[in-house]
């Protein structure tokens, strides 16, 4: 009983600090590019977390490079065959970790696009 009590204890101040934090953060957004503007903050940046997302750890062919695209495909693939087990287990755990971190953001992101649209249409109605 007395580790829920702590446990929800904990959580509670997690979102009340938390809530205070985006609250200010908010608040100062808004006074700089308005709804609309943190609507294509957010947009962008769902943009940018998604290709670091799809490109992350892996030998995925990115024809933003142009002809290089595909000596640095086939030389991470070869760079992936040679690893050791060791250095799989620690590159998948910091690719998780990456992951969690990519997965905060989009959630952000994604609270940033619809705030910010829905504040938009409402103002403007």
């Amino acid at each position: 009983m007395k580790t829920i009590h702590k446990l929800l204890h904990s959580l509670g101040f997690a979102f009340a600090v938390g809530g205070a934090i985006v609250s200010v953060v908010t608040a100062f957004a808004y006074l700089l590019v308005g709804w609309l503007g943190i609507a294509l903050v957010g947009l962008t940046g769902l943009y940018i977390s998604t290709r670091i997302e799809l490109n992350d750890g892996n030998a995925v062919a990115d024809f933003d490079y142009g002809g290089t695209s595909v000596k640095m495909l086939a030389k991470q693939i070869d760079e992936q065959r040679r690893a050791s087990p060791r250095d799989r287990v620690v590159h998948e755990q910091q690719r998780k970790d990456r992951k969690h971190l990519v997965y905060l953001m989009n959630t952000l992101w994604l609270a940033m696009i619809g705030c910010g649209f829905v504040l938009f249409t409402t103002h403007q109605i």
